[in-house]
């Protein structure tokens, strides 16, 4: 009779413990999912959904170029290609190209009447980033090819040597918007490498450039 009442135990306990595992499999399982996104979640959602313009819609074309005539001639030819990064930061590159006469220069001995010749050309690289919707901060880098004058005071003549010079100009200015992500930009670039063998006749020189 002891026996009966030992194995009734066991099993209610066996029972008890079984009932109590399948509870707790069951709420597991019946756990409700939640049905809104945390605000990380929902986020990363719309980043992945935000639109991004295809290559040929981020890539803009142009630069600058001039024409001068009289006692020098200056013909001059940079045209670039920009990546817009962002809506505001566009970076790129481009070649420049001018043709340089000159008939008359300032020495120390005064004006005097030469008849030079000189093409400078190379690549360089640029970036502008837009600031309050109607100015423009940026940097760009040249390696220029030269011939390089150097007046010789012994022979009362020049020297002529080709080199190659950097060029880093920092710029800033107006930006005025064209079309659906071209612009036009108007302002002044310092040369910060400037010295006596820089192909520019100056450290400053404005800026006119148009993009499309």
């Amino acid at each position: 009779m002891k026996k009966h009442y030992l194995l009734l135990v066991i099993f209610s306990c066996l029972s008890l413990a079984v009932h109590g595992q399948s509870d707790r499999f069951r709420k597991k399982k019946e756990k409700p999912k939640t049905e809104t996104e945390s605000p990380k979640e929902e986020s990363k959602s719309k980043a992945r959904e935000k639109y991004e313009p295809p290559l040929k819609d981020r890539l803009i074309y142009g630069g600058g170029a001039g024409l001068g005539f009289g006692t020098n001639t200056n013909i001059f030819l940079a045209p670039q290609v920009g990546y817009k990064i962002t809506e505001d930061w566009v970076a790129g590159v481009g070649y420049m190209y001018n043709y340089a006469k000159w008939n008359q220069i300032f020495t120390v001995n005064g004006a005097q009447r030469v008849d030079f010749e000189n093409q400078i050309h190379g690549p360089n690289i640029f970036s502008n980033y837009t600031v309050f919707d109607a100015g423009f901060v940026g940097a760009q880098f040249e390696v220029l090819n030269h011939d390089l004058y150097t007046y010789n005071v012994f022979r009362g003549d020049f020297d002529v040597s080709n080199s190659w010079t950097p060029v880093l100009f920092v710029q800033a200015g107006l930006s005025t918007p064209i079309g659906s992500k071209g612009s036009i930009l108007y302002g002044l670039r310092l040369n910060v490498l400037h010295d006596a063998n820089s192909p520019y006749a100056s450290s400053w020189a404005p800026i006119v450039q148009v993009f499309f």
